[in-house]
């Protein structure tokens, strides 16, 4: 096959949240990102992951890359928090940017420093809070908190996180009416002290629990520092066991600023694809 057929990726972690990311130079070729999205990302029959993401230089002289991202249904979406610290990570190793970047997405710019394995993001948008909106789920209403950091979230707080599947709550939950037609991510979070929590996510377009989300986590910190029940900085134990940190400064009158993430961003293996991408 000749290399015009040949599509270099790679596999990226994101403390569990997985990606494949492609050079937006390389997916030039590809005629519906949607649809290898669609393909690509389906376990079992294919590479697997929570999510495609294209990454190359910004047509902006205030910002260093561009990040495109694609949901495993075939739906681009604005932004994804283990998602831009991947494609920070993967834009430091194809030569893209430096270790510090500025990131631009359709949901807004993100500041990004890799070090090594560890990737911390910092954004420049102020999340929104709304404590105890009530929803309906399989099991009548429940009360949780609604945050907007590009993504809506729900923040449900547990007094212990269920050891089971969380699909039976959360996919109800995830499109509750009222949510609005986007609809939220779920996160059920467990408070272990004024620093320390633990989180599952239940992610709308994945439609399924991932070990990890970004945005669930800076959602569920700033959610329960508004309710009273953390502060800055707040360690977040995901699914995967991996921990992401947030840190974020409030305000009484301003509400929330200066958000970050951080955490591991682990490449898992190069590889390519090989297929006719002109074909029908």
């Amino acid at each position: 096959m000749s290399d015009a057929g040949r599509l270099g990726f790679c596999k990226i972690s994101g403390a569990g949240n997985d990606f494949i990311l492609l050079n937006a130079a390389a997916a030039a070729k590809v005629p519906d990102l949607g649809a290898l999205a669609l393909e690509l990302c389906r376990r079992g029959t294919s590479v697997g992951a929570d999510g495609l993401i294209v990454v190359g230089p910004s047509d902006r002289l205030d910002a260093d890359v561009r990040v495109r991202f694609w949901n495993p249904d075939g739906r681009e979406f604005g932004t994804c928090g283990n998602g831009t610290r991947c494609a920070a990570r993967f834009a430091a190793l194809e030569g893209l940017a430096a270790e510090q970047m500025v990131i631009t997405t359709d949901d807004g710019d993100i500041e990004a420093r890799v070090s090594g394995a560890e990737v911390a993001l910092r954004y420049r948008v102020r999340p929104t809070v709304e404590l105890e909106r009530t929803v309906s789920g399989a099991d009548g209403e429940c009360t949780g908190h609604f945050v907007e950091v590009g993504i809506p979230h729900l923040v449900v707080p547990v007094d212990a996180l269920p050891e089971g599947p969380i699909e039976p709550l959360g996919r109800p939950l995830r499109s509750a009416p009222e949510l609005g037609p986007r609809g939220a991510n779920v996160n059920l979070v467990q408070v272990v002290d004024r620093h320390r929590i633990r989180i599952r996510t239940y992610e709308r377009g994945v439609e399924a629990e991932t070990l990890a989300c970004g945005s669930g986590s800076m959602s569920a910190a700033v959610a329960l520092c508004a309710a009273g029940q953390v502060e800055s900085p707040v360690e977040v134990t995901t699914r995967s066991g991996d921990r992401l940190t947030v840190r974020f400064r409030r305000d009484p009158d301003a509400g929330f600023s200066d958000l970050e993430l951080e955490g591991p961003a682990r490449v898992v293996y190069w590889g390519t694809l090989e297929r006719d991408f002109g074909a029908d």
